[in-house]
């Protein structure tokens, strides 16, 4: 018979450390979801919100601008119209069938950033979307001169590549088959008074400078005069930058934030959204 007692049953030592290691591992990784999940909600939550004003601002600065027939790089029109040949980076004024102005509404001293817009005659400026804190438009444009593609005493136009035509009798202030952007030769097919910008057909940047410095349309007397050069734009690039409205879900100012917030923890950032796109206006281009 045989006396020896049975092997006991049970865990060794190294199988309960092995099993408190576990266990704790799992309660650490889901007090760090639970602890993280408020923060992951609040900034989900933001860039959701974030993207939707972007894409308000975009669809209706793309709209206006693509059906557009003329920009101006500044306000013209309202009560407080900029002052004619101005150029300001945030403004823009686009003209079709009506006109429409946008520009960025900023107040450092409340903390508003708004992205504003005007639809002419007695209409009030209203926001568009709130916490926009850049915007800024570029210009390119056709580098070659406008040119006569028909007589000016053909009965029938067009007769000029793009620009307006002049007439065969002369106009005050312009002589004979002259205007802003054309100047007489002696011939019904007149000469351009703009110059080319450069040799090739692609086009190019349109500065501040070549906006600003005539010759002006429809002359320089004119209340609502404009730089001959804006007639040149073919494309209009937009920057446009949006922020998280609550200062709790911004970092410090720098790459990620324009405007610094009170967030302590990488976890409750909310970076800053910015794009760039291209508008190629249908009716300023005339190969479209």
């Amino acid at each position: 018979m045989n006396s020896r007692a049975p092997h006991a049953a049970g865990f060794t030592m190294l199988e309960l450390l092995l099993a408190i290691g576990l266990t704790l591992a799992v309660v650490a990784a889901a007090y760090a979801i639970s602890h993280a999940s408020p923060d992951l909600f609040a900034v989900q939550n933001e860039a959701v919100d974030m993207q939707q004003r972007v894409r308000v601002a975009a669809d209706g600065l793309f709209h206006d601008l693509l059906g557009a027939s003329a920009v101006r790089p500044y306000r013209s029109d309202g009560s407080s119209p900029d002052a004619p040949g101005s150029f300001k980076t945030g403004t823009i004024t686009a003209i079709g069938a009506g006109v429409k102005t946008y520009w960025l509404k900023t107040d450092d001293s409340n903390a508003v950033y708004q992205l504003m817009s005007y639809a002419g005659g007695t209409s009030l400026d209203v926001p568009v979307a709130d916490n926009v804190v850049a915007l800024s438009f570029a210009y390119e444009g056709d580098p070659r001169p406008p040119t006569i593609v028909r007589p000016l005493s053909d009965a029938t136009g067009p007769w000029t590549t793009y620009g307006p035509a002049p007439q065969v009798g002369a106009v005050p202030p312009y002589a004979a088959r002259e205007n802003c952007v054309f100047v007489d030769n002696g011939t019904d097919t007149p000469d351009a008074r703009l110059p080319a910008l450069a040799a090739g057909p692609g086009l190019v940047p349109l500065p501040a400078a070549a906006l600003t410095d005539g010759p002006w349309c429809p002359d320089a007397g004119s209340a609502a005069r404009f730089d001959a050069d804006l007639l040149r734009v073919r494309c209009i690039i937009v920057v446009l930058r949006v922020q998280a409205a609550l200062a709790s879900l911004r970092g410090p100012a720098g790459a990620l934030f324009l405007h610094s917030g009170s967030a302590q923890s990488g976890r409750r950032w909310a970076p800053d959204i910015e794009i760039t796109f291209r508008v190629s206006p249908r009716n300023m281009n005339p190969d479209l």
